[in-house]
């Protein structure tokens, strides 16, 4: 009869780790997401991505406005460029009040010459013109642009 027992306790335990262990697997086992669920996360990504627009929005004309206002007050300005190749181009800047041809390649920088004033041709129409441009909205561009096809 001692041998009865025994068969009884074993079978109890191994019982009790087995219950341990199915109880502990659903525990373990994702949660189903229901479909209003799904849509939450898919409403807050989405509102993510908008906030993330907005700021690389905002972020890239105060870096813009910024690095106009120092283009504007610097002494250098490119008047005019010309591409030679893919990496070489020549270039005409003005400093102060002096104007220089430049070459420019990939690794180096060279002075070419020297210009008087006289010499350099300008397109200060055009510069104007695009003053003129900023100043109009996009719907007042799109009919300058739809009288001239005509």
């Amino acid at each position: 009869m001692i041998r009865e027992a025994k068969v009884v306790l074993q079978s109890t335990v191994e019982e009790k780790i087995i219950n341990e262990l199915n109880s502990n697997s659903t525990e373990i086992a994702p949660k189903e997401y229901s479909t209003v669920d799904n849509l939450v996360q898919l409403l807050g990504l989405v509102l993510l991505l908008i906030i993330i627009l907005i700021a690389a929005y905002y972020t890239s004309r105060l870096v813009g406005s910024v690095r106009l206002r120092q283009l504007n007050c610097s002494n250098f300005k490119v008047i005019d460029s010309y591409r030679i190749s893919s990496n070489k181009l020549l270039q005409i800047v003005k400093i102060g009040s002096k104007y220089f041809v430049i070459a420019i390649t990939k690794d180096t920088i060279n002075l070419i010459s020297e210009l008087d004033e006289a010499d350099i041709i300008t397109n200060e129409v055009s510069d104007t013109r695009i003053k003129q441009l900023d100043k109009l909205n996009f719907k007042q561009i799109l009919d300058k642009v739809k009288k001239n096809k005509e």
